[in-house]
């Protein structure tokens, strides 16, 4: 992903009764073993155990280290001093041992799929008040009621206590055997927690992106719809870095983007990731374009990307900083977005090509020698627009902007009218009507719908003798 997610980490707050205990076990020593401990309490700082980190004693983090009035070793000692020496469990700790924080964080780090910050008790409230929404869990070390209530207030948060050898939760507390429970009831909650923050950012996303594609789909322009897309793009879902590149003849070409610079350069239409991805009409995800032997890298800095087609109209892409930063939900969201792309695009397309028909037609229609009439539905009612010199001079010029039923002379007549708009299609059919000098005539009534597909609002009626031909309108 290019953007960080809800959830991803666990605090452990360090407790002051913690603390104390530790500087005890430590004989008395003024330094405090707690994470941190040689810095302010005011200050943001994190502690991540694991790795070459190592304790203000100068054991390694997470060995298991310790040092008591015997000197420094390699486990938790037993009441005798040896360390181990009941076999301690996978990690060798001894259950009935007090809590070092080191120990505990170590241990949470190396095992748990999270990141693992520690704060003590001072500035833990303050930390979760305001980053509260990235945490998945928050672990407290040491029996602190106070503490612990202060804490535990924001339910959407999971709590767990560790005194040892009791993890302490909501629905009752378990026997911790060498912090095994408490590692595994952690990261239940992380799992669970992270599940959560991925359905409630999987449906704000949808939320986001459903408010622009009523604005794409609507669109009059295709620069419109692009623009409209990658706000979505960027806005909506999140996305630092987007594309979009539009066929032209046999060439793809970037037609909107937020891109760093240079700005993109168009290709061949076979050439590039969008090249292979408008050819295969499949979405696919690049961990890394820099290495990808179709890509034409113009920008050093980006790496991963996500290319979908938009139809065989084009390719949308997102593109981050990161390698492998997008994923399958990731997929899911732009195939989406792409989709009303789609559709804004094919109904403009279909629409300018109706619209060049609609006026060749319409520059035939005053001189055609047989009479016609140009009508279009207006709030349920179809009303009269235009008619050429040949209508007026055999029926009579009606008002424009009224009803139809001021023109026509049967139902017939009108329901004819009315079908060709309601289904699209040409309606052809004899009607009876008077012309200027009384006599009634038969006539062969084509009425001929020429409105953008979906919306059947304007067509022509022709009228045509009943020994007569429709004459050819153009080419």
């Amino acid at each position: 992903m290019t953007r960080e997610h809800a959830g991803g980490r666990v605090l452990v707050v360090v407790s002051s009764a913690v603390s104390e205990d530790d500087r005890e076990a430590d004989g008395g020593s003024d330094t405090d073993r707690r994470p941190g401990a040689d810095r302010s309490d005011d200050e943001d700082t994190f502690y991540r155990g694991g790795g070459n980190t190592k304790s203000e004693t100068g054991n390694p983090v997470g060995s298991g280290g310790r040092t008591d009035a015997t000197g420094p070793s390699t486990g938790r000692p037993d009441s005798t001093g040896s360390p181990n020496a009941d076999g301690g469990g996978e990690d060798g700790y001894d259950a009935d041992c007090d809590c070092n924080p080191e120990e505990v964080i170590a241990e949470l780090d190396r095992r748990l799929p999270a990141d693992v910050v520690s704060r003590c008790s001072a500035t833990a409230v303050e930390y979760v008040e305001e980053l509260g929404p990235t945490l998945d869990c928050v672990v407290i070390l040491g029996a602190d009621p106070p503490l612990i209530r202060e804490l535990a207030a924001d339910k959407s948060i999971p709590t767990v206590v560790y005194d040892p050898p009791v993890v302490s939760v909501v629905d009752g507390a378990l026997t911790d055997e060498n912090h095994g429970e408490l590692i595994e009831r952690v990261r239940g909650e992380v799992w669970s927690d992270r599940s959560k923050s991925e359905l409630r950012e999987s449906n704000a996303r949808l939320t986001a992106l459903s408010l622009y594609a009523e604005d794409i789909t609507a669109c009059e322009t295709i620069e419109a719809v692009l623009d409209r897309t990658i706000e979505a793009a960027v806005e909506a879902l999140a996305f630092d870095h987007s594309i979009v590149f539009l066929t032209e003849g046999d060439r793809l070409v970037p037609r909107a983007s937020v891109l760093p610079e240079p700005e993109a350069s168009p290709s061949n239409i076979e050439d590039g990731i969008a090249g292979r991805t408008l050819a295969a009409g499949e979405s696919e995800i690049v961990d890394d374009m820099q290495t990808d032997p179709d890509a034409i890298p113009e920008h050093d800095g980006l790496h991963a990307v996500l290319s979908v087609p938009i139809g065989t109209q084009g390719v949308i892409q997102m593109a981050s900083k990161e390698c492998g930063a997008f994923d399958e939900r990731d997929k899911e969201f732009v195939e989406i977005l792409a989709g009303y792309t789609r559709e804004a695009l094919e109904r403009i397309e279909r629409e300018v090509t109706l619209r060049t028909e609609r006026d060749r037609l319409h520059a035939f229609f005053g001189d055609l020698p047989v009479p016609a009439i140009y009508v279009k539905c207006h709030d349920g009612v179809v009303q009269i627009e235009e008619v050429n010199c040949a209508y007026a001079s055999q029926f009579g010029e009606p008002e424009t902007g009224k009803s139809l039923l001021n023109a026509v002379q049967s139902d017939t007549e009108f329901e004819q009218y009315q079908t060709a708009l309601r289904t699209g299609d040409v309606t052809t059919d004899t009607v009876e009507r008077s012309v200027e000098d009384g006599a009634p005539q038969t006539f062969s009534l084509s009425v001929i719908p020429v409105s953008p597909p979906g919306v059947n609002e304007c067509s022509y009626g022709i009228y045509v003798g009943a020994d007569g031909e429709i004459p050819m309108l153009g080419p």
